[in-house]
């Protein structure tokens, strides 16, 4: 699965820019521009040999919001996964990107069946040397994708499906899905985590999860 990096230009350093993209491996960079002065960061890109597109923004959450979009339905159609920089750029523009991003790919997972989709958003931090941490965006609206989340992100060490069920059912009680109804859910809920880098599947004798944030 390929990773798309969508990134906005702001007065911040060079780094806090580029840092997820060795860490969270990028395919492609869109690089949208808004006004801030990038010549550097145009050639960073072009010497790591990153394939990038420039998209110019103009102010304000309508346009960051569109064009996102926009290039959300592209990399999903693609069974493709997003990564959004959310440390430059100005903050209403970062919160339309993830705003289009979330809703993006709520409408793939449920217009589609089997595309496997992702997106998180990642937070690059100070200094030298910058540590660069991810969160993934997920299928909110479903109740049991939630628990499910919350059960992975809790756990310190993988767990296997039958142990993400017995806790299900030890939380929810009569209201826990059944067997084959969990599996069926889990399924979707790998759908959308697939491709993200706080989803870990260790695949042995059984496959166990667990999400690291």
């Amino acid at each position: 699965m390929e990773t798309t990096h969508l990134i906005i230009t702001g007065p911040e350093e060079r780094r806090a820019h580029l840092a997820g993209l060795s860490k969270f491996k990028a395919h492609n960079v869109v690089l949208f521009s808004t006004g801030a002065r990038n010549a550097g960061l145009l050639e960073s890109l072009e010497s790591i040999a990153v394939s990038y597109r420039l998209v110019q923004l103009k102010e304000g959450y309508l346009d960051a919001y569109l064009k996102a979009s926009y290039e959300a339905a592209a990399v999903f159609t693609n069974e493709g996964s997003v990564g959004i920089n959310m440390s430059t750029g100005p903050m209403m523009s970062r919160t339309a990107v993830e705003d289009a991003i979330r809703i993006q790919l709520y409408h793939f997972l449920h217009h589609t069946s089997t595309d496997e989709i992702s997106a998180f958003k990642y937070f690059v931090g100070s200094g030298e040397d910058p540590t660069v941490a991810a969160v993934p965006i997920w299928d909110f609206a479903t109740y049991l994708h939630n628990d499910i989340f919350e059960i992975l992100c809790s756990t310190q060490t993988p767990i296997t499906l039958t142990q993400i069920h017995r806790t299900l059912t030890r939380v929810m009680g009569r209201e826990a899905p059944k067997w084959e109804a969990f599996r069926k859910t889990f399924r979707e809920f790998k759908r959308a985590f697939s491709g993200s880098p706080c989803f870990i599947e260790v695949v042995g004798k059984g496959p166990r999860y667990r999400i690291v944030l």
